[in-house]
C-alpha cells in the first residue's frame, strides 16, 4: 500500500485509527481519534506512552503475533485523555510484519469508547473540594490506582455487561479460567457456566436488577478452556448511573479448585474411615455375641451330656457338640474374612441359604432344647443368595437368639423361616410367636442403637441396630411385623447380583 493512499484512509476513517511504530515511539493517530484524546486536529506526531499504557499495548502485541488478523478479535486498552482522565476502549488490530516476519508496527481500530465514571465525577465538579489547579494530579491518581488495582489484583476481576457479556477482565481470571482476554470478550459467561449452577446465579443477579439486593456471592463452576471444572466462590455486585440505572456488574472469582479437591480428599478418607468403623463394629458384635452364643451352647450341651444317663440320648448330644464345634470354627474363619477384606457389594459370596440356616439352628439347638422351643426351616433347597459369610451368620443367629430369649411364657416357642424368590431378589421371613413389641410405641426405635423393648438384664439394645447395619452393608433391607403376645416377623430382602 503506498503512503499516499494509507494516510488518506487514516485521515478519513469515521473511527478513531491508531498506527505505532514499535521501533520506536511516534504514533500517528487520525482526527477522529485526536478529537476523541482532547489534542488539537493539527497535531498528528504523539509519543506513545503520554497516551496508551505500555503493559496493555504490549499484551496486545503480544497475542496477535500468535494468530493471523481476525476482525473479531478484540481487546480491552485503556487511553490518557489529554485533559488527565481515562478512556476505556474496546478494539481489534492487526500486526505489519518484515520479511523475517518480525513485528514493527500495529494499526488500532477503535470499535467502542467510553470515559470512566469516576473521571466524569471529576471533571464534572464532584470533587468533594478539589480546586482546578490539582484536579487532573488527583484524575490521573485515582485512574492509575484503579488500573493497576484491576489488572494485578490477585483474584479474577471482571466487567460484565448486563445481558452477561465480558467487558473487561484482567489477568488473574485468564490464570484461572484459561481463556485470553481477547477470547472472553467474544463470549457471555453464560457460555462456560456448568449448567447445575447458572439457573442460581442468573436468579441473584435479576435479584439485583429487581432490587432485592445489591450483591451476592456463591460457590460457582466454570468450564476451563482446557475442559476441566474450576470451582470459584464469586462475588457480584452491581454499578448503577448517578441516576440509579444499572450500567454493568462487577465480578471477583476467587479460586477455590484446590481447597474442593481437598475436601473430596478428605471426604473420601472420612468415607473409608466410616467403614473401617462400620467393620470394627460388626467385628466386635460377631465376637461378643456370635461367640457368646456359641460359647453358651456348647456349654449348655455339656450339662446335657454329664447330666443325661440315656446312652442313646447321650450319642445324639456328642453329634450336636461336634457339629457345634465345627460351627464355631467356621465363625472364626468368617472373622478373619472380616478383618482381611473390605466389605463392599464386590466382596459377597454365594452362598446357600437353607444350609446356612441349618448351620444357625444347630448353633442355638440347646437353646432351643432348654426353652422347649423348635424352629423349621421351610426354605427350599436351591434358594441362594449373596452375602457375607460372617454378617450372615451374624444376621440369622442374632435373629434365633432374640426369638428364644423373648419366647412367650405362655405356649411352646415355635420359629419358622420361609423364604420367597422373584427375579433377582431374595425374601427372607424369620417367624416367632414370641412376646412380641409394640409397634405404636417403638416403630421408630426397633432399630435404633441400645433402644431394648422387654424387661430383660440382659438387653443391651445394640443386636437389632447391627443386624440393620449388616443387611444394609449388603445391599439389602429389613422390615418387621409384630404384635404384643402374639408375635414378631423380620422380613430381610436380599439382592442377588446378575
Amino acid at each position: 500500500m503506498n503512503e499516499d493512499l494509507f494516510d488518506f484512509i487514516l485521515e478519513t476513517s469515521p473511527k478513531g485509527l491508531c498506527y505505532c511504530h514499535l521501533g520506536n515511539k511516534e504514533t500517528w493517530i487520525n482526527p477522529e481519534w485526536r478529537k476523541a484524546l482532547g489534542y488539537d486536529s493539527r497535531q498528528q506526531v504523539l509519543v506513545t506512552e503520554d497516551f496508551v499504557f505500555k503493559d496493555q499495548l504490549d499484551f496486545m502485541v503480544n497475542d496477535l503475533q500468535e494468530k493471523d488478523f481476525n476482525s473479531s478479535s478484540q481487546y480491552q486498552i485503556d487511553y490518557k485523555h489529554h485533559n488527565g482522565s481515562i478512556l476505556q476502549t474496546i478494539c481489534n488490530g492487526m500486526l505489519q510484519k518484515d520479511s523475517e516476519g518480525l513485528p514493527y508496527a500495529l494499526l488500532i481500530v477503535i470499535e467502542q469508547c467510553h470515559q470512566s465514571r469516576e473521571s466524569l465525577q471529576l471533571l464534572n465538579g464532584h470533587s468533594n473540594g478539589l480546586t482546578k489547579e490539582n484536579l487532573n494530579e488527583k484524575l490521573k491518581l485515582s485512574e492509575e490506582r484503579f488500573r493497576l488495582a484491576f489488572q494485578h489484583a490477585a483474584i479474577g476481576m471482571a466487567i460484565v455487561s448486563l445481558e452477561g457479556k465480558w467487558l473487561r477482565v484482567n489477568r488473574s481470571l485468564f490464570d484461572i479460567l484459561g481463556y485470553r482476554p481477547s477470547e472472553l470478550l467474544r463470549l457471555t459467561f453464560q457460555d462456560i457456566t456448568h449448567p447445575e449452577d447458572l439457573d442460581k446465579d442468573l436468579n441473584l443477579l435479576n435479584e439485583i436488577l429487581e432490587r432485592k439486593r445489591d450483591s451476592y456471592q456463591m460457590e460457582k463452576r466454570y468450564f476451563h478452556k482446557e475442559g476441566h471444572i474450576v470451582w470459584v466462590i464469586l462475588t457480584v455486585s452491581i454499578v448503577k448511573n448517578s441516576i440509579g440505572e444499572p450500567l454493568h456488574f462487577i465480578s471477583q472469582l476467587t479460586d477455590i479448585s484446590k481447597v474442593k479437591a481437598t475436601e473430596q480428599e478428605i471426604q473420601s478418607m472420612m468415607e473409608v474411615t466410616n467403614d473401617q468403623n462400620r467393620r470394627l463394629l460388626n467385628f466386635a458384635h460377631i465376637v461378643s455375641h456370635n461367640l457368646r452364643s456359641h460359647s453358651g451352647n456348647l456349654s449348655m450341651l455339656l450339662n446335657f451330656i454329664e447330666t443325661d444317663t440315656d446312652e442313646e440320648s447321650r450319642q445324639q448330644l456328642f453329634k450336636m457338640f461336634r457339629h457345634a464345634t465345627s460351627n464355631l470354627q467356621e465363625t472364626v474363619g468368617h472373622l478373619n474374612e472380616v478383618v482381611a477384606v473390605n466389605t463392599t457389594i464386590e466382596n459377597l459370596s454365594r452362598i446357600n441359604l437353607k444350609g446356612a440356616i441349618n448351620c444357625a439352628i444347630g448353633n442355638v439347638e440347646a437353646l432351643l432344647k432348654a426353652a422347649d422351643g423348635i424352629c423349621r426351616n421351610e426354605v427350599k433347597e436351591d434358594v441362594v443368595i449373596d452375602a457375607v459369610p460372617a454378617y450372615l451368620d451374624s444376621i440369622l443367629l442374632n435373629f434365633l437368639t432374640n426369638a428364644i430369649k423373648y419366647r412367650s411364657p405362655d405356649r411352646n416357642l415355635i420359629i419358622v423361616l420361609r423364604a420367597e424368590t422373584e427375579g433377582n431378589k431374595v425374601t427372607l421371613s424369620i417367624q416367632d410367636n414370641g412376646m412380641g413389641i409394640d409397634l405404636a410405641l417403638n416403630q421408630d426405635k426397633i432399630f435404633g442403637m441400645y433402644k431394648t423393648f422387654h424387661a430383660n438384664t440382659d438387653a443391651r439394645g445394640i443386636g437389632l441396630f447391627i443386624t440393620k447395619n449388616q443387611i444394609e452393608a449388603m445391599g439389602g433391607k429389613v422390615t418387621l411385623e409384630s404384635e404384643v403376645n402374639v408375635g414378631t416377623t423380620f422380613t430381610i430382602h436380599f439382592k442377588i447380583r446378575e
